[in-house]
């Protein structure tokens, strides 16, 4: 389960709470905190020129923060949808696609037999529905090929390619611009900064 993330200067001040920790997929924060919640510190110098460069990456025209994406499967029987993960196969193997505010769409091969097995039912157990269309790659896709698989065991797609697999499936690709999504946690983390920049002492970040 993701944790929220939180900011809190070293004289008390709550700075920054219940940030998205999807902002860190594409913004990631200058001492990421621990997966078990022990806060991490850094300077204030170090968090105001980290809070500097991202400003200006996200200020710059000529390289625009990436579109984030997110996946959303709708009830074939009635208004509703749920999001996060959706499956197809491929030349016998079974993959997940997972998007959830992420500049990157990536499948991931899954154990063999889990997608009927375990996936699917624990899909409908939670939401009532099920995928009812999982898309074979050859038949979608006839004479293109997967890419392979990066080091951790993920294969990228592009939005154009996932839009053509999933056609017909009853599957959305819906994509978002990074700086509206995430318009809450920027503005916080700017107020972050101008406190940093005035008290000048340590800041703890933190997952709750």
């Amino acid at each position: 389960m993701s944790l929220f993330l939180s900011v809190q200067c070293d004289c008390g001040a709550r700075l920054a709470d219940h940030l998205a920790p999807e902002l860190e997929s594409t913004l990631p924060l200058p001492a990421a905190p621990d997966a078990d919640g022990a806060p991490r510190s850094v300077d204030a110098a170090a968090f105001i020129a980290w809070h500097e460069r991202a400003d200006a990456r996200l200020a710059d025209t000529e390289r625009p923060a990436p579109t984030v994406y997110r996946v959303w499967l709708h009830r074939p029987d009635a208004a509703g949808r749920t999001g996060r993960a959706v499956y197809f196969e491929a030349a016998g193997d079974e993959y997940a696609v997972f998007a959830s505010l992420t500049p990157t769409l990536l499948a991931r091969k899954l154990p063999a037999g889990w997608l009927r097995e375990k996936l699917l039912p624990a899909q409908k157990q939670a939401m009532g529905y099920a995928q009812t269309v999982i898309p074979l790659f050859e038949r979608q896709l006839p004479g293109v090929s997967l890419l392979p698989t990066d080091e951790d065991g993920n294969i990228p797609l592009s939005p154009r390619r996932f839009e053509d697999l999933f056609r017909d499936s009853n599957v959305e690709l819906e994509s978002l611009p990074f700086a509206t999504v995430f318009e809450r946690e920027l503005h916080a983390l700017a107020g972050a900064a101008a406190h940093a920049a005035t008290c000048g002492r340590v800041l703890h970040l933190r997952q709750v």
